[in-house]
């Protein structure tokens, strides 16, 4: 539980009360778009502040820059991911399958040290945990307790092939589903880390742009013996949206 413990240490408790979200909402049970009618437009809850200083490209490596969305792209929210990326073995390698995660906004302190400098530590510590609550239940508990849940994240196959959809219903928003354009490994630990990613919209109207950055952890081992066994690693990213 240790683990646990430090991770919400490091991605909540720096959460001033000005930027959380007036409600709680507990995980979102079904994960089909199906159920999509009667969402609003648009990314549900706003910043309860103004993030033109936020700066995608401050913080990335200088040969990272083909992650920065065209200049026409506005940003409109800072979040960070905490979920497991899942995998299948399939002859002998473990395939990724998507990911099932949840996306909190912190576009009012994303530059804090809590949200970035400590999540690498943390993750890594609870892929090392034995037993205990399952993560996604666990950040399930989270998303209540403090409020500011802005979407869920998972994968499916409503636009023809597998693609990964961000859904803001749990704030009152619409959903995302995109399309990879860029795809970098880790700059810092690629064997630990997954890549870092600009994604393009092909549905919906939450965002136009998408770019995963800052991950810590999801990968998995190099190989594996036992074909069809199912993996969850661990990870977390941060995930600037642009409109």
């Amino acid at each position: 539980m240790h683990g646990f413990v430090k991770l919400a240490a490091a991605a909540f408790a720096a959460i001033p009360l000005a930027s959380a979200l007036p409600f709680s909402v507990p995980f979102a049970a079904s994960h089909s778009l199906a159920a999509r009618s009667g969402l609003a437009t648009g990314q549900g809850q706003a910043p309860k502040c103004d993030i033109f200083q936020a700066n995608l490209a401050a913080e990335l490596p200088a040969n990272l820059s083909a992650l920065i969305p065209p200049s026409n792209a506005s940003l409109s929210q800072v979040t960070i991911g905490f979920g497991t990326q899942n995998y299948t073995c399939t002859s002998g390698k473990y395939v990724n399958v998507g990911a099932l995660a949840q996306v909190f906004d912190i576009s009012c302190i994303q530059e804090l040290p809590a949200i970035s400098a400590n999540i690498a530590a943390v993750i890594n510590e609870i892929q090392q945990l034995d037993g205990g609550i399952a993560l996604e239940n666990w950040l399930a508990k989270m998303a209540q307790w403090s409020g500011f849940k802005l979407a869920d994240h998972y994968f499916d196959t409503s636009s023809g092939s597998l693609a990964p959809v961000f859904n803001f219903q749990v704030s009152g928003g619409d959903f995302v589903i995109g399309k990879k354009l860029q795809d970098i490994a880790d700059p810092f630990n690629p064997t630990v880390n997954v890549d870092w990613l600009q994604l393009t919209a092909i549905a919906g109207d939450a965002a136009k742009f998408l770019v995963r950055e800052q991950t810590a952890g999801g990968q998995p081992p190099a190989s594996c013996s036992v074909e069809n066994e199912t993996l969850q690693v661990p990870y977390a990213a941060k995930y600037w949206f642009f409109a």
